[in-house]
This record gives C-alpha cells, structure tokens and sequence, in this order.
C-alpha cells in the first residue's frame, strides 16, 4: 500500500507539472486516475475528473472510476450519472450496468435497477440474487385502528393482504385485498376491496402503471341495506431525471349515481446520502358529477422522507384539501366516507429488520367534516403492517 501510495505522488505531480507546461494528456489522467482508484484516493480521483473535463479529456474507465468513487462515498445519483456517461463508449459494457443495478437499489429505484439487471449476464444475476421471473416476490399484511372522537361514531377497522409478482426484468404487478369496518349509532358501513397495478419499463427511467380498483361498499341502517358496487381506472407515468422525479397521474371513479375525476401532478427531489432525503410535492384536481351537477376541488399533498440509522425509513406527510373521493398511493387506497377528511398529517417509520423482513407503523391525524351537520371531529389512526420479501 506504501508503494502504491508513492506511486499516486508521483503521478499528481507529473500531472501537475504537465499541467503547468499545457501537456495534459488522455495518458497521464489515465494513468493518474487508475492510480488513484486502486489506492482508495476517492478524493483526488474526483479531482483529476475535473482536471480532465476542464482540458476536455474523457473516456470509459475515467467515466467508471469517478463513478466508482461517488458510489463509495454514497453520492449515488453523481454515481449514476458518470456510469451513464460510461455507458455512452460501450452500452454492452457490464460493469457499468452492475453499478447502476447497485445505484438503483441504494435510492429505492426498484425498477430501475431491474431494467439494469436485465442487461446483465446470468452469472452476473446469480451472484447478486436477482431473478427475471418470480411469481409470488414480496408478501405485505396490514392493519389499522381507527378511533374517532365524535360520539356517534364508533372505531374503525381496515385489513389488507398485497402480494407483488415480477413478470420480467420490466414488468411487475401487485395486488392487494382489503376490507374497512366501520359503525355509526344508526349504520354498519363495511367495504370490501381488491385493487391491481401493471408497472411497465419500456426505457430505464421511465415508468408508466396502469390499476384497476374494485370498491364493493355496503351500508346497513336498520331493516335495510344497500349496496354501492364501484369502480376505480388508474394510470401514471413517471419519468426520473437524475435525482428528480416527475410524474403525471388520473384516476376515473365510477359507480351507480356518481362520476370522480382525478388528475394529478407530482415532482419529487432526492438526496443520496447516508441518509437519503426526499421530498415530494402533488397537486391534485378533483371534478364530481352528482347527477346533473359538477364541481371541482384541488388537494395538495407534501411528503419528506429520510433515511435514519441505514434501517429507519422516516416519511412525514400533510394533505390540504376535501379528501372525498380522493385516490392516493397509486391508486391502492380510495377514500370515500360520507364524512371526508379537510385535513390530514401523519408520519411513517419503516423499519428494515433483516434482508426478508420489513415492519412499518403509522400515526395519522384527520380532521373530518359532516357536511349534513356542518360538524367537525377528529379521527386519530395507528396502522401497522410487514412486508416479507421471497
């Protein structure tokens, strides 16, 4: 290690000195960086990139090594970007890919790092567990408490079961079952659910998700009961910039007496890092035709996410705006009472245990409305639930 680190001297101040003498080459940044690189010398590895964009010098293995060094100081979206650039010398080449599958999976692009990995050889895929096909991928159950502090309202209970399923390399699909229980004074309300989204990668970075959502809701008030059958489309299409994301979403809901529109607009901004912030912001537009009559209501949802520990994902969020009708999640939860929310914040902690297992629990906060008393009441949830990755 001595030796080596004599040597990367050696070769900076050769590289200096041409520098100084206008004699920077392909040849001393390529020698100079390969030094750097098998020294651990992160640091001066970035450096010499910039010295060798400013005299316009480039090529693939300066492109992996910088890309290499951004990787281990965690600044993974700089990580992707220099093995993208590497990518543009030799699209077949698998170190590259291998690095961006690493990149993808460190930022939670999941699709994303399976589109790199199907470019990848089957020893390659081996060595790092990955599979093209696998039918039953990643099991989730939850569970949430509902508890109301309107006296005429009692707790409410919601169940789900999802199971996801990858297709291939660029398709995945998910499917989830739930049920929501709730009582009144006057009303049994339950509504039974069963929701399945397609997500397609036809390029890298972009991603388009078509669902269907099935909403068989029943009310019983006293001797009588009535049944509200309904069903929910949903698509969005989602396109990453770098460390930016932006997305495009609508959603039709449709049932005996009414007709919901929902168009939605989203830019999300990540952080690499040891800690990985996000943040997101989506403004919705929401249009309901009740018989003859229409009117039309925004919704403004906030969500920031940070990464706590390497194995605390931590998401706090606040919603403004009449959640009636409203699809949210991608289109996996609807929101549909008679007495909607006006307001609504909460805060996720997803808690990785070990490879296969996640747990996560939610607090939410709602401010709920009766719009045939014109009373407000609130609604406190606690929700919790594990994901098990086959």
């Amino acid at each position: 290690m001595k030796s080596v680190r004599i040597i990367v001297l050696l070769l900076f101040f050769y590289s200096l000195l041409s520098y100084a003498n206008n004699q920077v080459s392909v040849v001393s940044i390529d020698s100079l960086s390969y030094a750097q690189f098998n020294a651990g010398d992160w640091d001066g590895l970035i450096e010499t990139a910039e010295l060798a964009k400013k005299n316009n010098i480039d090529f693939k293995w300066l492109q992996q090594r910088v890309g290499y060094a951004y990787f281990v100081k965690k600044q993974y979206y700089k990580s992707m970007r220099h093995y993208e650039k590497a990518l543009d010398y030799d699209a077949a080449d698998e170190i590259s890919r291998l690095y961006l599958y690493y990149n993808g999976l460190n930022t939670g692009r999941t699709a994303f790092a399976r589109f790199q990995a199907s470019q990848l050889s089957e020893i390659t895929l081996t060595e790092v567990s990955e599979k093209q096909y696998r039918l039953i991928d990643a099991v989730d159950l939850e569970y949430s408490y509902k508890m109301p502090d309107h006296p005429a309202t009692h707790q409410g209970h919601y169940k789900r079961l999802g199971l996801n399923s990858q297709l291939g390399f660029k398709l995945n699909i998910y499917q989830s079952f739930s049920t929501f229980n709730q009582n009144t004074d006057t009303t049994q309300t339950r509504q039974n659910e069963y929701f399945v989204l397609l997500g397609w990668n036809p390029v890298a970075k972009t991603n388009i998700s078509i669902g269907y959502h099935y909403v068989g809701s029943k009310v019983v008030y006293g001797a009588d009961t009535f049944n509200y059958p309904g069903n929910i489309f949903y698509g969005k299409i989602t396109r990453q910039l770098n460390r930016f994301d932006l997305a495009l979403s609508g959603a039709s809901f449709k049932n005996d007496w009414l007709d919901s529109k929902q168009l939605g607009v989203h830019l999300g901004v990540n952080f690499a890092g040891s800690n990985n912030i996000n943040l997101t912001s989506s403004y919705y537009r929401i249009i309901e035709t009740e018989l003859d009559y229409s009117y039309g209501r925004n919704v403004f949802k906030q969500t920031a996410g940070i990464m706590l520990f390497n194995k605390l994902w931590t998401e706090a969020y606040v919603n403004l705006g009449n959640l009636n009708q409203f699809i949210d999640n991608n289109g996996l939860y609807f929101y549909n009472s008679l007495d909607p929310t006006t307001f609504r914040t909460g805060i996720s902690g997803f808690w990785y245990v070990c490879k296969p297992l996640t747990i996560y629990l939610n607090y939410n906060y709602d401010t709920k409305k009766i719009f045939t008393d014109n009373l407000f009441y609130n609604q406190h949830s606690i929700t919790g639930g594990l994901i098990w990755k086959i």
